[in-house]
């Protein structure tokens, strides 16, 4: 006998700290929800209650059918898509590039990708702004695709060198036997062998974008263009807030990305550990 408690009561703080944890992150989720199916009467009652009182989907109706949600919404996606496929080509080509090749400065090069993510992005704002007005991209989808990619291969690339390491080197050098160049390797052999990671970056890459504003709203004046999280502001007007439909809207876009998660979630995992081990 050592003096410890049972094993079984040993695990009591940690589940309960977990339990905490959990209703913390959980319950700003579930206080959105809740706001978003209250009518407006409802939501500012003293108390607030804990369960809408008389369900209603007003809120939703309005957000989808009165507003410019349905479009930024479709603006989004495309921003995600668009900026995933210019990214995720760059990064794994660069990432395949170091990982297998030697070359003079690669040390430094790797040294000015890390150091790009430590730079404030607003604080190249200005310079992004007159630079697109040279080049007539403001209030066009093109520019916040192209600020996109830029912010993320760096990170990408970072991301897919660790998973790229981890594919025996081998298998290049059988391909060249066989006549296959660089490209071909890459495209072939590397990329679906690492069918994990690309997602797990792929995820990441899609939601930072997907619920990116400041960037947004800089370059883009025109509704037309705006993303789904300018949905969400624009129920702070000068009258007030309009809480269930800004709650609405966010619920609407909390959907995909859980909807991603649900199914994407093995492969997340295995991406995000497949890069940490060697060999």
């Amino acid at each position: 006998m050592n003096g410890l408690p049972p094993k079984k009561f040993r695990i009591v703080p940690g589940a309960a700290l977990t339990l905490l944890t959990s209703l913390a992150v959980l319950f700003p989720l579930y206080w959105m929800v809740c706001t978003s199916l209250k009518k407006e009467g409802e939501i500012f009652r003293i108390p607030p209650s804990l369960i809408p009182a008389d369900l209603t989907v007003e809120n939703f109706g309005y957000a989808l059918t009165r507003t410019q949600v349905p479009v930024f919404f479709a603006n989004s996606v495309v921003y995600v898509i668009g900026t995933l496929i210019v990214s995720l080509l760059c990064a794994s080509m660069a990432a395949y590039s170091i990982s297998r090749f030697k070359f003079k400065g690669k040390a430094a090069y790797l040294g000015i990708i890390l150091l790009t993510q430590l730079m404030p992005i607003t604080t190249l704002i200005v310079p992004l702004y007159v630079s697109f007005g040279a080049m007539h991209l403001l209030n066009n989808r093109a520019a916040l695709i192209i600020v996109y990619s830029a912010i993320q291969i760096p990170i990408d690339t970072w991301l897919l060198l660790g998973y790229f390491n981890t594919i025996p080197r081998e298998l290049d050098e059988a391909a060249r036997i066989d006549g296959c160049n660089n490209l071909t390797i890459l495209f072939h052999i590397i990329i679906p062998l690492s069918k994990p990671g690309l997602m797990a970056v792929g995820l990441s890459s899609a939601i930072s974008i997907w619920q990116e504003l400041i960037l947004a709203m800089t370059f883009n004046n025109r509704d037309a263009a705006r993303p789904l999280m300018a949905g969400v502001s624009a129920s702070i007007t000068r009258a007030g807030i309009r809480w269930g439909q800004m709650t609405a809207t966010g619920v609407i876009a909390c959907v995909p990305i859980i909807v991603i998660y649900v199914f994407c979630q093995r492969y997340l995992v295995r991406g995000l550990t497949g890069g940490a081990v060697k060999g």
